[in-house]
């Protein structure tokens, strides 16, 4: 879907300037504890399903909206693993906005077989936590699997 509307108003009127957004982001696992990740259609950074909320818009129903976007399946939303943010979770864009997310993460399962929008993602796998930290996470992404608990600091 790329910048939402309400995003790019935003930006008409501020530039490049940071701006704090909140997001949701979806850990997705299997039964057999490996996480769904996506390919960024734009640069090829692997990364979590989610995105920025809208306006007036619940967490958890931003969750569930950005899975389907992304995913075209339903998700089963689980237990809040947690809210993030910081320095650790800017993004300048290459356009050069810049970004500074608080996350709210979420566990979460498929109701169905995912398959990558081709607009945001171009491709979705299956990885397990040794195989998710030999990716290029992105330092957002991979900072976020950190928080979370599944990707080792050390190792990364």
């Amino acid at each position: 879907m790329g910048m939402s509307p309400f995003l790019s108003e935003i930006r008409d009127l501020v530039g490049h300037r940071l701006l704090l957004l909140p997001a949701v982001s979806l850990v997705i696992t299997d039964n057999d504890g490996k996480l769904l990740l996506g390919q960024a259609k734009d640069t090829g950074v692997w990364c979590t399903i989610g995105g920025m909320i809208e306006p007036d818009e619940q967490p958890l129903e931003a969750a569930k909206r950005e899975a389907f976007e992304e995913l075209g399946v339903a998700v089963e939303v689980g237990a809040l693993l947690g809210a993030y943010g910081g320095p650790r979770y800017r993004v300048t864009y290459d356009n050069g906005d810049r970004t500074s997310y608080v996350i709210i993460a979420f566990e979460a399962s498929l109701t169905g077989e995912p398959v990558a929008d081709d607009d945001e993602l171009s491709t979705v796998a299956w990885f397990t936590t040794a195989e998710a930290n030999s990716l290029d996470l992105g330092d957002l992404n991979r900072q976020l699997l950190i928080d979370v608990g599944l990707l080792d600091p050390v190792a990364s």
